[in-house]
Parts: structure tokens; C-alpha cells; sequence
């Protein structure tokens, strides 16, 4: 729970009122890698965490290849932009853009990136209808993002804008859990089934092509919180 709020309740009364206020009183004092995750974690666990996640986005899209390309990537929810240098520094893809909805993460990488043409980061809700992009993208990578819109007519319309922003034959990965049930875990996470995800991108012309599962998962401040990965695709 965060100490930026008194009680639990307060905390879940506040997220979701105002999401973006919310992470955005947070990044004020914890904006690294290490407390973007958990505050309680050590930088071994943390880099760990983040080492088995890359891992699993290669096993991904190198199933079947001989060699990966990336393309134009479009990172949702790049907080302090960890995924936004792993696609352009260690995947080379042509381009990346990134997202968020907190202002203050947002201006911070564009700060960051401003002298690399190749990268862009704007301000924008992947859970308002078709904003922000006149682009395509062959990948689109959101970990650690979909679990914590909460409220399923939001979700749902974050896959929508997915499936109009993915080029034919491009990618979607995004971080979950995945499991038999959906669990509300917290403030601000709220985990769907396996099933509950292949039917709503079915219903939105989407397929599964890819599901990474990790052996070792330390929750934080939620136990239990998994971050595996699930790919979906336009259906063929």
C-alpha cells in the first residue's frame, strides 16, 4: 500500500478516480527501475525479474526464425523506459515510440531521447479510443501494463486500439498473469483468465500466437503477482 495514502481504502478510492494522478504522485519519489516494480525489492531480484521478461519477448518472437526483426515498436506504459531501450539498444528495432499517461514519466523520457531521431515518447491513454497515432507498428510491447487497468470496458478498448494500431503480421505482447481465474490483487491490479483474454480478442479479429510462463515469480507487494507474457496477432 502506498504511504502517499492513509488507509488501503483511500488508496483504492483514489486509483480509480484519477489513474494517472495516482502513478503520478508516486513517480515523484520513485521513478528507477527498482521501485517502478517494488520498493521492497533488491536490485538483484529486480534485474532478474527484468532479465527472465527480455528472455521470454526473444523466445517469443524468434520461435521459428532464423533471425528477429522488430520493425516500428510501440511501448505502452514506458514508465522509466526500461522497454524502450531493450527494443532500440538491444533488439535494433528501426524505430520505438513510447507511452504513458503520466505527465511526469512522459516529459522525463522525452527529455531523455529528445537528441535520438529514432525514438519518440508522447502523453498519451491507451484506454481512450483510438488516440495519438498517426502510425502502424509491427510490435507492440505493454508489460506491466494491462493488469493495472481495472476496469474491464477500459481494458477492453486498450485492445481495440492494439488491434487498429498493428500492422498485418505484427505482434502484441503484453505482461499478465493468465491463469484459470481473473483476481482483483490490490490497489491498482486486477489480473483476467487465459479464457477471458482469447475471448475478447476474438472478438476483435485477434488471436493468441504466444504464451511465455516463468518458473520463478516474486510477487512484492502483491505475493503472487506473476508477469508472464501472452502474444496475440491479427487473426489468419
Amino acid at each position: 500500500m502506498s504511504p502517499l495514502y492513509a488507509t488501503p481504502e483511500e488508496a483504492y478510492a483514489a486509483y480509480r478516480e484519477a489513474p494517472q494522478t495516482f502513478f503520478e504522485r508516486y513517480h515523484e519519489d520513485h521513478f528507477d527501475e527498482r521501485s517502478l516494480i517494488s520498493p521492497d525489492w533488491t536490485w538483484y531480484e529486480t534485474k532478474y525479474h527484468y532479465n527472465l521478461v527480455e528472455n521470454g519477448i526473444i523466445d517469443i518472437l524468434g520461435q521459428g526464425a532464423t533471425s528477429i526483426e522488430v520493425g516500428d515498436v510501440l511501448d505502452v506504459g514506458s514508465g522509466t523506459g526500461h522497454w524502450i531501450d531493450f527494443y532500440a539498444k538491444i533488439m535494433e528495432a528501426r524505430s520505438v515510440t513510447g507511452v504513458d499517461f503520466s505527465e511526469l514519466a512522459s516529459q522525463a523520457l522525452s527529455r531523455r531521447y529528445e537528441a535520438i531521431d529514432s525514438i519518440r515518447v508522447e502523453r498519451a491513454d491507451i484506454t481512450v479510443r483510438r488516440t495519438g497515432f498517426d502510425a502502424s507498428f509491427d510490435l507492440i510491447n505493454a508489460i506491466g501494463v494491462m493488469f493495472h487497468i481495472v476496469d474491464d470496458r477500459l481494458w477492453r478498448q486498450a485492445l481495440e486500439n492494439f488491434a487498429g494500431y498493428l500492422r498485418p503480421g505484427g505482434t502484441v505482447i503484453v505482461g499478465g498473469d493468465f491463469g484459470d481465474e481473473g483476481e482483483e490483487l490490490g490497489v491498482m491490479r486486477r489480473t483476467r483468465s487465459l479464457a477471458q483474454w482469447e475471448e475478447t480478442l476474438a472478438s476483435l479479429g485477434l488471436e493468441t500466437c504466444g504464451l511465455k510462463r516463468f518458473d520463478w515469480a516474486k510477487g512484492g507487494i502483491n505475493p503472487g503477482l506473476k508477469n508472464n507474457l501472452l502474444a496475440f496477432r491479427h487473426r489468419t
